[in-house]
């Protein structure tokens, strides 16, 4: 994408507010259609793959699913090379990625899907160093943004800290990419918009994770494992082979059942899971950091198509609009996805000559019909767990009874299996699932247990 600047731009500046994954995505998108490209972050932003403060996730467990993978080809052409030739492990979902679901072990079968599992800061310092390559592009850190400047209905500029006063920087064109706790809702209402309507679940999840060396000499056919129970175990974790011959490791639970910092805590909630596979590589393993706790308690979708007035000129990506639940491994690829409607909306803007007038509209209908695939999907998986809580959909009983018939299904049918997987990474859509010959036998096996 780097190498297709287009030649008609929608305006001189464009600003990016948050240099993390959404907004490093969102940078490469805009500098298509416009002359420049500010990315302003308030941190300090490392040189080699190393955590940061304004990432606290970046510390724990993440999957960058298929789809998300694939865009970040899209926008950054040989970044899944560089990857490769950094030490990210391939893993063959199926048979070296494992996964222990509240069923028990999914079937040993190759689903013909490669997963890319790596630390978040590796693949962050890689995406921002492709990013840096293009000459449209200025990454600006330890800038501190205090709002958003209006003229009538329109955002013409972001107000920073520059350590002396606040200076405006003009701006034709605003990405909101602060993530799920930045202050732009209140931005946004300082203007006169909002405030913003919220789709939440109450998931109350808390992570404990650290990374660990494989003992020496160590070898396996599994390199990642996935293992969670059925309610009310709520309590889970991953175990996924990085770069530097590691195990990143991160236990999770739920509400009450939440893993600590206590490296002896750690080790006997590992032992207690489900299933022991976890706790059999760890107990061999040294640790090499300092165990780190996260909370994610809750799941949001922010509204901001249903605002009655919506400024021209700054719209939310990534986790700014929606973020759900960090177990399921699909934010990052749900940002990609807000970013690759952001660039089906602006080449569609340049080639009807509309501007930048009114594009809210359209970018919130493409980025809603995905976010709203994704919300529903986990939907029946959230309310499995009777802790949860939010507005329960009317038809939920019979979305849970179809998914549990249809992973019954799934240990018998390897196309099943496979379809699954490819909607859980985003690929496809969950109508695959809804197939007439796959929906009478899902329909069988649910009947039969009534």
């Amino acid at each position: 994408m780097s190498a297709q600047i287009s030649e008609i731009t929608l305006g001189k500046r464009a600003v990016v507010v948050g240099a993390g994954m959404g907004g490093l995505m969102a940078a490469e998108v805009l500098s298509r259609y416009f002359d420049e490209v500010l990315v302003l972050d308030k941190d300090a932003l490392p040189g080699t793959a190393q955590a940061r403060m304004g990432v606290p996730q970046g510390q724990h467990v993440h999957l960058l699913a298929v789809q998300g993978r694939r865009n970040l080809e899209t926008l950054f052409p040989g970044l899944t090379s560089a990857l490769l030739d950094r030490g990210v492990i391939c893993s063959r979902a199926g048979l070296e990625f494992r996964i222990h679901d509240a069923a028990g072990w999914q079937p040993r079968r190759d689903l013909g899907l490669a997963l890319l599992v790596m630390s978040r800061p590796l693949l962050e310092t890689a995406v921002r160093e492709f990013l840096t390559r293009n000459p449209r592009v200025t990454i600006r850190e330890e800038t501190r943004v205090q709002g958003w400047v209006f003229d009538g209905d329109a955002l013409t500029g972001v107000a920073v800290d520059n350590g002396d006063a606040i200076e405006t920087l003009a701006a034709d064109f605003v990405i909101d990419a602060t993530g799920r706790s930045g202050n732009s809702l209140s931005w946004l209402e300082a203007g006169g918009f909002g405030p913003v309507a919220e789709t939440t679940l109450e998931i109350g999840t808390g992570y404990a994770s650290a990374i660990f060396r494989k003992p020496q000499g160590w070898h396996s056919s599994v390199d990642c494992l996935s293992i969670h129970g059925p309610d009310p175990d709520m309590r889970g974790g991953f175990a996924f082979s990085v770069e530097n011959e590691c195990w990143f490791v991160s236990l999770n639970g739920r509400f009450d059942q939440q893993p600590g910092g206590d490296p002896d805590k750690f080790l006997a909630f590992a032992k207690s899971l489900c299933a022991p596979d976890i706790h059999d590589w760890i107990s061999q393993a040294e640790r090499i950091t300092p165990i780190k706790v996260y909370k994610a308690p809750i799941s949001r979708w922010r509204r901001f198509d249903r605002l009655d007035r919506h400024p021209d000129g700054v719209l939310p990506l990534g986790d700014a609009l929606a973020h759900v639940n960090p177990l399921y491994g699909q934010g990052m690829t749900l940002a990609s996805a807000h970013a690759m409607s952001l660039h089906e909306t602006l080449a569609e803007r340049t080639t009807s000559g509309e501007g930048l007038k009114g594009i809210a509209q359209p970018y919130f209908k493409r980025v809603n019909g995905f976010t709203r695939a994704v919300w529903q999907s986990l939907e029946a998986i959230e309310f499995g767990y009777a802790a949860t809580k939010g507005e329960r959909p009317a038809d939920l009983d019979r979305r849970a009874a179809f998914s549990k018939g249809l992973r019954k299904l799934m240990d018998q049918d390897a196309e099943v299996h496979g379809l699954m997987f490819g909607v859980s990474q985003l690929l496809y859509s969950p109508e695959v699932l809804l197939r007439p010959d796959i929906v009478e036998r899902v329909m069988q096996i649910v009947m039969a247990e009534v």
